[in-house]
This record gives C-alpha cells, sequence and structure tokens, in this order.
C-alpha cells in the first residue's frame, strides 16, 4: 500500500497501525472488507484538529477493539469506553475539583425534592435534541429507568434503580416526576449526576424501545448510534474507531454552549505503557491512560510539551475516587473469615509498596475512601477506629499469632498450610497495578501466604464472577459524602460466585445493611449521618471486607503540541480521565495550539 508520508493509517492486509505526524492533516485509511462499520465514513481533518489516544481497557480493546460494532453503553465490563460513555449527556455534572462544589445544570434546568424526599421533579432544558433531530424529553428519562429496573442486575447502575425507584412519572415532555420506594436525599447527586464515571446513561426511547437493552448492538447502520454529544461515530472497525464532530449539535444550536474545537477524535486500541511514552514523546497521541511514576517522568523529561496534573513534581497527577484495596470474594474460604483478613493486612507494609512500586510518590491509605475535602471531616471521625482496629498496623508477628490460632502451621519452606494444603492467595490485577502488585506479593510471601498475581484480559470478567478469590480494585463512590462508598459494600449486591455482580466484594452483614440504608434516607447535613457512619465503619473495620492500600492517583499526560487548556491543579475545572463520563468538560475546555 503507498503511503502518503507522515500520515495515521490502517494497513487492512496487515492489520497495523502506523502513526505519523502529518503537517498536511491526519488520515484514516480503511480498506473495505468484512466488519467494517460507520454510517457516513470519513473526512479530512487536519492533524491539528484531531485528538489522538487509544482505549484505555484492555479486557475490551487488547490487540483490538473487541466491541467496534457495539455502541451499547449498560453492558457490564464489555463495552470500551470509546463514545458511549460521554455521547449521551447527563443531566448534571460535577467536578470533585471546584471549589464551588456545585452540580453543572446541563440537560437539566434545575429540580426540586418534597419535603421527605420521597420524590423528585426534575426539569429538562427546552431545545435539546437526539443526533437525529428528535427531540429530548421526560419520555427518555422514564423508559431508561424502567428498562435498567426491568434488567437488573446485569446493566450498570439498574440495581441501583430497582432498589431507589418505584415509577417516573411524565408530567410533560420537560418535566420527570421520580417517585422513589423510600427516602434518598442524594438520589439526583448519585444517579442523574456525571461524575468520575458515576451516573446513569439516558438513552432516547424511540430507538431503545422495542429493544433488549442487554444485547442491542446499537450500532452502525444509517444515522447510529443516536446519541445527544457533538460527535457522531464515523468509522468503527477493530483497530480504530473515529468520532467525528456534528456541528448540529443541540448546545451550540441554542446558545447554551459553543462547539469543541476538537473536530475529530480518534480512538486506538490499548496501547502498554512502553508504547504510550514512546507515543506520547514523538507527538502520535494526546493523551493516554494514566502511567506510573516513572514512566510519566520519561515522558515529561522527553517531549517539553508534556505536562501533568502537577506539572513537573511528584506525584504528577490527582487524587481519583478510586483508593485501591486489596479485596476478596468474601462468599468463600478462607476469606470469608474477618480474622483471616486481618492477619492479611498487617502483612502489608504500605509505606515499603510506596517506595518501592511508586518511589515514593503516593499516599498510603486505610479507608476505603479517597481523600477529598469535602470528605475529610467524616474520615477525622473514624480516625480512632482505625487505631482501635489496628488497621494501620503492620506487624507479621500478628499474622503469625492469627494463623496459627486458626490452625495453619508454617511448612518446610515457610508457607502457611493446613491439611497439606498451603494458604494460597492469587491477586487479579489490572494493567495499572503492575508496579504495586510484586511488591504486595513479596511482602505476602515474607509473611508466609503463597501468594502470587496474575494480570489477564478476562480479569475484570473473573472479578465480577466472583472467581477471582482476591483482587486488587478501587473502592469507588464516596465524594462529598461516606454513604455511596459504603453503599457499594451492601449485600444488595452480592451474587453468587459465578454469577455476574455489579460489585465485587460480596460481603454480606445485616447490621451494616441496616445502617447504610439509614444513611442513605439521612441528608447530607443531618448530624445525624456522622453518627450512623461512625457505626457503620465500626463494623466495616473490624469485618474488614477489603484491605485498603493506597490513595490512587490519576497521573495522565497531557500533550500540548495540538491542544492546551488541559484541566491542572491550577486550572481545575475536571479530571482529565477520558474513560469517565465527564470527559466530554474536558472536550469542551481545551484549546486549539495552532
Amino acid at each position: 500500500m503507498a503511503t502518503r508520508p507522515n500520515s495515521l493509517f490502517i494497513a487492512s492486509k496487515s492489520a497495523v497501525l502506523l502513526f505519523l505526524t502529518c503537517s498536511m492533516g491526519l488520515l484514516a485509511c480503511a480498506e473495505e472488507r468484512p466488519g467494517k462499520t460507520g454510517q457516513e465514513g470519513t473526512r479530512s481533518i487536519p492533524r491539528e484538529r484531531t485528538l489522538v489516544t487509544h482505549c484505555s481497557d484492555i479486557n475490551t480493546c487488547g490487540g483490538q477493539i473487541v466491541d467496534y460494532n457495539t455502541f451499547n453503553p449498560f453492558l457490564l465490563g464489555s463495552s470500551s469506553r470509546t463514545g458511549a460513555h460521554f455521547l449521551y449527556e447527563p443531566l448534571y455534572f460535577y467536578s470533585a475539583y471546584d471549589e464551588d462544589d456545585q452540580l453543572i445544570p446541563w440537560i437539566a434546568t434545575g429540580h426540586e425534592y418534597n419535603q421527605d424526599f420521597t420524590q423528585v421533579t426534575v426539569h429538562i432544558r427546552p431545545g435539546v435534541t437526539w443526533s437525529d433531530g428528535t427531540p429530548w424529553t421526560a419520555a427518555d428519562l422514564a423508559y431508561t429507568v424502567a428498562a435498567l429496573k426491568e434488567n437488573a442486575p446485569e446493566l450498570f447502575l439498574s440495581t441501583d434503580m430497582e432498589t431507589w425507584v418505584e415509577r417516573v412519572e411524565v408530567e410533560d415532555e420537560l418535566t420527570a416526576r421520580f417517585v422513589l420506594k423510600q427516602p434518598n436525599p442524594r438520589f439526583v447527586f448519585n444517579y442523574l449526576t456525571n461524575c468520575f464515571f458515576n451516573g446513569i446513561v439516558v438513552v432516547p426511547k424511540h430507538i431503545w424501545e422495542g429493544e433488549d437493552p442487554k444485547t442491542f448492538e446499537n450500532c452502525c447502520g444509517e444515522g447510529q448510534p443516536v446519541v445527544s454529544g457533538p460527535y457522531r461515530l464515523s468509522l468503527s472497525v477493530p483497530q480504530q474507531r473515529i468520532l467525528t464532530r456534528r456541528d448540529d449539535w443541540w448546545a451550540a444550536a441554542i446558545g447554551f454552549h459553543a462547539l469543541p474545537e476538537v473536530e475529530q477524535l480518534i480512538f486506538l486500541p490499548y496501547m502498554d505503557e512502553a508504547k504510550r511514552v514512546q507515543a506520547l514523546i514523538s507527538n502520535d497521541i494526546d493523551i493516554s491512560l494514566d502511567l506510573r511514576p516513572p514512566n510519566i517522568k520519561t515522558a515529561l523529561d522527553e517531549n517539553a510539551n508534556i505536562v501533568s496534573w502537577t506539572g513537573e513534581v511528584p506525584p504528577y497527577g490527582y487524587v481519583d475516587w478510586w483508593p485501591v484495596n486489596l479485596g476478596f470474594n468474601n462468599l468463600e474460604e478462607p476469606f470469608r473469615d474477618a480474622q483471616i483478613r486481618h492477619a492479611i493486612n498487617h502483612a502489608i507494609d504500605r509505606d515499603e509498596l510506596i517506595a518501592v512500586g511508586w518511589q515514593g510518590a503516593g499516599k498510603a491509605n486505610f479507608l476505603p475512601f479517597p481523600n477529598f475535602p469535602a470528605l475529610q471531616q467524616y474520615l477525622d471521625e473514624v480516625a480512632p477506629l482505625v487505631e482501635k482496629y489496628s488497621v494501620a498496623t503492620y506487624d507479621t508477628a500478628r499474622t503469625a499469632a492469627i494463623m496459627r490460632a486458626k490452625g495453619w502451621r508454617r511448612d518446610e519452606e515457610g508457607f502457611w498450610a493446613r491439611d497439606g494444603a498451603r494458604f494460597k492467595i492469587p491477586i487479579d490485577i489490572g494493567t495499572v497495578h503492575q508496579d504495586l502488585a510484586p511488591v504486595l506479593v513479596a511482602q505476602l510471601r515474607r509473611a508466609g501466604f503463597n501468594a502470587s498475581h496474575r494480570m489477564t484480559a478476562d480479569g475484570i470478567t473473573r472479578m465480577a464472577q466472583g472467581t477471582a478469590r482476591a483482587f486488587m480494585m478501587g473502592s469507588v463512590g464516596s465524594i462529598r459524602d461516606p454513604y455511596f462508598t459504603l453503599n457499594f459494600f451492601h449485600s444488595r449486591y452480592v451474587q453468587p460466585t459465578g454469577t455476574h455482580s455489579e460489585r465485587y466484594w460480596r460481603w454480606r452483614n445485616a447490621e451494616f445493611d441496616q445502617l447504610v440504608d439509614r444513611m442513605g434516607r439521612t441528608p447530607p447535613d443531618d448530624p445525624k449521618l456522622v453518627e450512623l457512619f461512625r457505626a457503620a465503619m465500626d463494623i466495616w473495620l473490624r469485618e474488614l471486607p477489603a484491605i485498603p492500600l493506597v490513595q490512587w492517583y490519576h497521573r495522565i499526560p497531557h500533550n500540548q503540541t495540538y491542544w492546551t487548556n488541559w484541566p491542572s491543579e491550577e486550572n481545575p475545572y475536571i479530571n482529565s480521565a477520558y474513560w469517565h463520563k465527564t470527559w466530554l468538560l474536558v472536550l469542551l475546555g481545551i484549546k486549539a495550539a495552532r
């Protein structure tokens, strides 16, 4: 195949992507072949108006984009975040890094609760339309919630909709009333607001009605997929997905927001860190999945146009809502025993994890929460409980005492064994844990556990099904108050081993459930919330269903060769994770460099 000098193209016979910088523009060529999708094709758009990145998920994009022929935002663990996560716009946005600490009205103009928080009325912005010109109405909102309820627990946030929502009443095209099963003063923030990866996805009723949302591909015929955001799918093949700006976006049409300066987005398949760094240094991509400290430092040193959230100084990123834990399938032996989990906890030296795994660029964590400023008052309240249950104590002598009391003895090689079987801890990890996992495994082995780690494309599936007995995973949820994180440890999410679960912890405690339910009904400004939280955390820390390890940092490199005004510590208008549902705000915020 003849190539244009310094161009990006697909060599279809070898399915090899070549990335070269181009003054003439960025070209995507794909020979017609079975499996190619994209209803309108591509048009020539200059490189300086194109943003290039890679898919963040190895399980859906390792080697190629597995779901290139689908655009279903509801599927758990099998949908790549290459457009469907941000092109269905929310009622509200929220930034955890903006000092204003306010919801950002988007498709909604406002809402109000009734006195006891059992109903909430939402007002929809006039003039919002889907990409096919159909008005965005309350009927779309009502349809989506009903579809989630009918398909719980198989769709994202479907269990929550079934738990909380009795029905959604359509008062008129621009007014919807949620009738809740019990009081929930956080309902709008928790479910109707895009923040990090949270928030329900509202889809067009006239497209989805009559389809099975568990299997509907929503791609890629004439005009598909129908979305509300400012881009259309113009090409989707295993080697890349291209989104092109549509200038008839409703927000520009009614004067709500200007069009993004980014005219085209290209998502490439997942890249390992070495390839990411090289592609950043050579200006072939503009942003990537977060990097480990040595790698982002290399990118910063080798390309003066690359910046991080904190500039050129550690930790090179912002605290994410995803503090990392060592989690377990708590339904299965030996991990269902809380004392065993404490024994494992005492074998972990978090300071060493950070010093060796992250070269000192991080912070230890002893609670399942990010240390956001709004949460600090709650974290301070339970600090005495961390001490009470010795969660912050690294002491292998305590580990040994617990293990011996449980009938385990060291074998000839120093591993804990009982009834002829060693205590194994096979830890499933994601690619982002490759630096911490070997250090963690070495610590556990020193303490007598036959630990190992594995990173495979189906790791998330195993966690969801419970066949992963131990794993490294973030405990997402809380941003402004502690309810939402604790909610994800509620037994309502527990599924038997072998059955897909929305949340992976598989832990049951009836008293904890009752306290969390009461927290959910208590307004954030009610002093009773602190009391309930303290009681719930007393149980959580005593039982320790997951072992908090470290605060998680998104060390995301921002390449300023083609795009400027990236979010930063000095300009924290939103977090810059392009796999989160707030990515649209980044696209609307960055500016062309030339």
